[in-house]
């Protein structure tokens, strides 16, 4: 059995935000499976730090598209995981076979307790503007990893 399982009622009503969620459970069990390992502690890292990238991005862009009101107050969380997985990630690099075991329980706890209030809770405020909306679904859909380098 799973640490973490997706259920529906994590659903944000767009598949596209609901698969990157799903990426991120994942993730969380990686890190539930592993023993403290450093290198893959390493890629667990290195995998929520492009995650966060992408994701945050996309679900901003859809935001916007649908006209979230909240979409500044949102982007501060995002900036807030974003900060607390590079602050891991630093002392993660400072001694990796050292600070494993301890960086693997931390961002496990982190992620856990943030998923389930960020998506639970945060995430279905937009609900309603999404689910089931032509545009949102264009905006998801349209939205290309190459949107991230693009100059504004």
């Amino acid at each position: 059995m799973a640490f973490m399982e997706w259920t529906p009622e994590m659903s944000v009503g767009l598949a596209e935000l609901d698969d990157d969620h799903k990426m991120l459970v994942r993730v969380i069990n990686q890190l539930a499976t592993n023993t403290g390992q450093a290198g893959a502690l390493r890629q667990c890292i290195f995998a929520l730090m492009r995650y966060a990238e992408f994701h945050f991005a996309r679900e901003e862009h859809v935001m916007q598209a649908c006209g979230f009101t909240a979409l500044p107050e949102h982007k501060l969380e995002h900036e807030d995981f974003t900060a607390q997985i590079q602050a891991l990630a630093k002392r993660f690099e400072e001694d990796p076979e050292a600070a494993a075991p301890e960086i693997n329980e931390k961002l496990l706890d982190y992620l856990k307790n943030w998923l389930t209030h960020h998506i639970l809770i945060v995430d279905m405020a937009y609900r309603p503007l999404v689910e089931d909306k032509p545009e949102a679904r264009r905006a998801a859909q349209a939205f290309k990893a190459a949107e991230l380098w693009r100059a504004n």
